[in-house]
């Protein structure tokens, strides 16, 4: 059921957990379990219930979506470039909706996570002079550029995955 600019209620509710977890991962360098777990929760007794995701996708899908989510993630995690929290990120976004809205999350959220970085690249001096993340190696926080990513996913394209 459409409710606003073209989204129903459960797209809407998905753009705002997005815009949560990355303020958490923005602020606290972290992405809380219950957030993750939460909403993991939710979509899977969805998909138990009536057969499909909140987001779109059968069961073979969110399997899928989980498999994606785990082979895009784990050599990011296994390498110390991403945290727990990415991983179980992007997994939950598997429970909303499967491989395709995994793949489109990934896809946008990687793009938006290389801007940062082509800004320090290109524009050394006027960001102080030093790199912005010396201490660690997980210097970006990719859970919102994630949460970037599934936003972009349902309003930039909506037509492009499956309902």
């Amino acid at each position: 059921m459409p409710v606003a600019a073209g989204l129903a209620a459960n797209e809407i509710m998905a753009v705002l957990w997005a815009m949560f977890v990355a303020y958490s991962d923005v602020t606290e360098r972290r992405i809380p379990n219950y957030l993750v777990f939460g909403a993991s929760l939710v979509c899977l007794f969805a998909l138990a219930w009536g057969g499909q995701a909140p987001l779109g996708g059968s069961p073979i899908s969110v399997a899928g979506g989980f498999g994606l989510a785990l082979l895009l993630t784990l050599p990011g995690y296994l390498t110390h470039r991403l945290g727990a929290g990415d991983v179980k990120m992007l997994l939950t976004v598997a429970t909303m909706g499967g491989h395709a809205l995994v793949l489109q999350t990934f896809v946008i959220g990687a793009l938006l996570a290389v801007l940062p970085a082509l800004a320090y690249w290109h524009f050394p001096g006027r960001l102080g002079g030093r790199v912005p993340c010396s201490t660690s190696s997980r210097c970006l926080p990719f859970g919102a550029a994630l949460g970037g990513g599934l936003i972009g996913s349902l309003l930039l394209l909506p037509l492009v995955h499956s309902r």
